[in-house]
């Protein structure tokens, strides 16, 4: 039976990459069987951790939501059904391990949200990386290193300054989507 991911991990159809990596963190410890007494503990760990494998790379996550959109079943398209299986099978590795050795997996380390401070210190270097060829160019000693500057210097610049500016974004999508959901908790404990 297809699965809806999104719903294994309790996020948007459009959520982040920051969110899904969040909620895996969260459903992946509730799920572990070593914190899990359910008797399918191992089934639910896995189909988590299977969750966050297709919806985090980008490739298998637009195929996702392409047949979900139009209710096929992925897995009878080979490549989508190789990268399920892919899943399945490091999941079901993962469910075997103590949860203190998951966490020290490559593929759990992965799953850490950029903080909002390295955001911010990528904001300043853009600006910085920005701002310095035009100091450059006033300097007249330095003109020529000034319009070198301004060809490599800038574009890192605007690069730096829009990969900042997504991960704010991202950050304050979360948090408005984590506000959202906790006002929801609210009315649902109020009646």
């Amino acid at each position: 039976m297809f699965r809806d991911y999104c719903k294994v991990l309790d996020v948007a159809h459009d959520a982040s990459d920051m969110e899904i990596k969040r909620a895996f963190r969260k459903k992946a410890k509730d799920a572990h069987p070593e914190f899990n007494s359910a008797s399918d503990a191992e089934q639910q760990f896995i189909t988590v951790n299977e969750a966050y494998d297709i919806l985090i790379h980008h490739k298998t996550r637009e195929l996702f939501e392409e047949d979900l959109n139009t209710y096929h079943n992925p897995e009878s398209y080979p490549p989508f059904k190789h990268w399920i299986v892919v899943a399945r099978e490091r999941a079901t590795v993962h469910a075997r391990l103590p949860y203190k050795e998951f966490t020290r997996t490559k593929f759990y380390q992965g799953t850490h949200a950029s903080p909002y401070i390295l955001f911010l210190a990528e904001f300043v270097a853009s600006i910085v990386l920005i701002i310095i060829p035009y100091f450059l160019m006033i300097g007249e000693q330095n003109r020529i290193f000034g319009v070198f500057s301004l060809f490599i210097a800038l574009p890192a610049g605007i690069f730096m300054l829009v990969q900042a500016l997504s991960g704010f974004s991202a950050m304050k999508k979360f948090k408005a989507s984590k506000k959202k959901a906790s006002k929801g908790d609210a009315k649902m404990q109020k009646t």
